[in-house]
């Protein structure tokens, strides 16, 4: 069996780790007064409430301030969120 890249399968074990943030979130939040969630807007998802705004993006794995600021392509991940 020859080996292959299975893409689909790690985007959507990424989707299903987004999904369950998301839920937490909400589940932990929905009583706040004004209390919204956008998904897949500016960020993976945006939190808003009473005044507060929060633009989260969610990784699957642990990331080190190291692994943050280390340039892939030109590009950290700060670099790429910093506008």
């Amino acid at each position: 069996m020859s080996d292959f890249e299975n893409g689909g399968a790690f985007a959507i074990k990424g989707f299903n780790f987004q999904k369950a943030a998301i839920t937490f979130i909400a589940i932990k939040n929905f009583n706040k007064p004004d209390f919204h969630i956008l998904v897949e807007a500016r960020d993976d998802f945006e939190v808003k409430f009473n005044g507060y705004e929060a633009y989260i993006q969610v990784k699957s794995q642990k990331l080190s301030l190291n692994k943050l600021l280390n340039s892939k392509n030109g590009k950290s991940i700060l670099e790429k969120k910093i506008k």
